[in-house]
């Protein structure tokens, strides 16, 4: 758990992206790139980042949170 929070914590875009998921449940990466303002391809570099630490997961072209990615959103937002 420590490393995944060492993980996100490390980048703000991670967190952002997190953090967005975590209250809008659910998106598309060109959404969550244009509410970010950060250019699209960072956010998929990001998401596919966070997919491959099973912190979101994504069907079709929607990503959303896993239950990990909950968790450690929830952990990252009281630090």
């Amino acid at each position: 758990m420590n490393e995944l929070i060492g993980f996100v914590n490390g980048n703000s875009v991670r967190q952002k992206v997190l953090s967005l998921l975590a209250s809008k449940g659910e998106m598309e990466g060109k959404r969550i790139s244009k509410t970010l303002r950060v250019v699209y391809p960072t956010i998929a570099k990001t998401l596919e980042e966070l997919e491959e630490k099973n912190l979101i997961s994504k069907k079709e072209e929607i990503y959303f949170l896993t239950e990990t990615g909950t968790k450690i959103e929830k952990m990252v937002q009281q630090i």
